[in-house]
This record gives C-alpha cells, structure tokens and sequence, in this order.
C-alpha cells in the first residue's frame, strides 16, 4: 500500500516544482527560427491558382480584343444593378 502513495506524492512534487499547479501562469512560447516562422506564414497564403492571375477587363470590347490576340475564351459575368451599391 505504501508504493501507490510514494508515486502520488512524488508526482505532485514534480507538478509544484515545474510550475503547473492551480495558480500557475502559462509559459511564454518559446521563439521560433526565422525558417520556422517563415514555412508557418507561407502555410497561411492562399494557394496560388491560376483564375486569380485573369486580367478582368470592364469594357467588352477591350477583352474581345485581347482574347483574340491571344486566342482565348471569354468569360463573361453579367451583374444586374449597380455592383457598388448593391449585394447579391
């Protein structure tokens, strides 16, 4: 009976000594490595696909134009109203 309680008092004097008890304050994290801290904000950017590289064009003939010299569809959207002071 004895050994059971000797790991019980054993584990709470390790969980005083290292700081986690009721009252304890989290620890600051620790600093990352400039390579770390750069993967970890590339991992937050979007993906990078190719429909957010199309050159939007407002004006029809403009984009009829450049997708002729280049040999392109067109994509069209047409929006009823005024898009600036109305929400779909």
């Amino acid at each position: 009976m004895h050994a059971p309680s000797a790991i019980l008092v054993t584990g709470m004097a390790v969980l005083a000594a290292s700081g986690a008890g009721p009252g304890a304050r989290p620890m600051p994290p620790v600093p990352k490595e400039p390579a770390a801290l750069r993967a970890e904000i590339d991992g937050l950017r979007p993906a990078k696909v190719v429909w957010r590289e199309i050159a939007w064009k407002t004006c029809p003939l403009e984009a009829l134009r450049e997708a002729r010299e280049k040999r392109r569809p067109i994509l069209t959207w047409v929006f009823l109203g005024n898009p600036a002071s109305e929400r779909c």
